[in-house]
């Protein structure tokens, strides 16, 4: 969830008291004037990525136009990255597949008017605590909504399969899940530009398009960590849920308010799991309740591969963000357990995370989430 405000410099991270470390995407021209403003400043500095183009590049290159159609005559590859239309495809068939447990519906449009699919995974009968999960938020971050759909092809699947710790989920909560909030700039980082960020509306008066749907929200709006600026990548917008597709998220929690267990929204890198406030530095009195089944989450996420995730407040770990979701989730909606969780990895790839590396995060996270929702029934 990076930080800009001009073209030739990205804080892709930024300095906070818990990490001596930063990640800055740089302009090829400005290289090594940076290289020497640091060296004078005695900063400590190395290249993670020598040239992030040539990643793209490479990423293209297993992805291009003809390899899509290919794919589209051949069964769906959880372990590959997928156009808006590939995943309505994929989402809209998994209801064919499991009619018993799964259903799809739009629960609103985006500026452009692609639809905002909705999952429901659930075992009919009595009405059930409920779970929502929503991924893709920032455009770049192609990893979350790839973790998002190996998520619900897993949850259905395996409880087809007799899987008893997903039956027991299942059984217990409903599960929604929105693969793809902001597809609009998904798909332009398909089309155009890979490192797009935020939505595609048009911001009126103004040559800049899009608004970070991550400050959008109408909760403690422009209180620190956003922009007035509509050139840039942390625009909140004119207005609190100026955007449709936060409106949209909104409406549909509030609909279904009285129900809601867990709110949980994928993001990347860094592998973290955030937790409210993001717009102040001041802690939820049920802080600690948050934090204990999280703890427990991340050891069972660490005993697949290793992978070291943290858990705390926003501010704590990354920087003040107001207008976020997680916040508006626990201050308005009053759900208890809310949060931001960044996915893989904390800095290697960034947010060019490499296909193959996508169903070893997705198999982390599950892992996590069960020992989670189990820890808050």
């Amino acid at each position: 969830m990076a930080v800009n405000e001009a073209s030739e410099v990205d804080f892709w991270t930024l300095p906070v008291k818990n990490t001596s470390n930063i990640d800055i995407l740089v302009h090829p021209n400005l290289q090594n004037y940076l290289k020497k403003q640091l060296h004078d400043a005695g900063i400590k500095h190395n290249v993670i990525i020598d040239d992030l183009q040539k990643n793209i590049e490479k990423e293209r290159n297993t992805i291009s136009d003809e390899g899509v159609r290919k794919r589209q005559k051949k069964p769906f590859k959880l372990s590959q990255y997928h156009t808006y239309d590939e995943i309505q495809w994929f989402i809209n068939n998994l209801q064919t597949s499991y009619p018993d447990k799964c259903t799809v519906f739009t629960i609103g449009k985006s500026a452009d008017d692609r639809n905002l699919t909705l999952v429901k995974i659930g075992t009919k009968g009595k009405m059930k605590p409920a779970i929502w999960m929503d991924c893709g938020v920032h455009a770049r971050e192609w990893i979350s909504p790839a973790t998002c759909l190996y998520l619900t092809f897993r949850l259905l699947d395996d409880y087809q399969r007799g899987n008893t710790a997903v039956i027991d989920l299942v059984d217990h909560y409903d599960l929604y899940i929105l693969p793809l909030a902001n597809p609009d700039g998904y798909e332009y980082t398909w089309t155009n530009t890979r490192l797009w960020r935020k939505s595609r509306s048009r911001n009126r008066k103004s040559r800049c398009i899009g608004v970070d749907l991550n400050r959008n929200w109408g909760y403690r709006w422009m209180e620190g960590g956003a922009s007035q600026t509509p050139c840039s990548d942390i625009y909140a917008g004119a207005k609190p849920f100026s955007e449709p597709e936060t409106k949209a998220i909104a409406d549909f929690i509030m609909k279904h308010q009285y129900k809601w267990k867990a709110y949980l929204t994928l993001h990347s890198y860094s592998q973290l799991w955030l937790t409210p406030w993001g717009y102040t530095s001041t802690l939820p009195l049920d802080y600690q309740d948050m934090v204990d089944p999280v703890k427990r989450a991340i050891v069972s996420m660490r005993k697949l591969y290793g992978t070291q995730y943290q858990v705390g407040s926003t501010p704590d770990l990354l920087y003040i963000s107001s207008g976020g979701a997680e916040d508006w989730a626990k201050g308005i909606a009053k759900i208890k357990y809310s949060y931001a969780v960044e996915l893989r990895d904390t800095g290697t790839h960034g947010f060019v995370l490499p296909a193959n590396q996508i169903i070893a995060t997705a198999k982390e996270i599950l892992a996590g989430l069960l020992t989670f929702f189990k820890e808050i029934k």
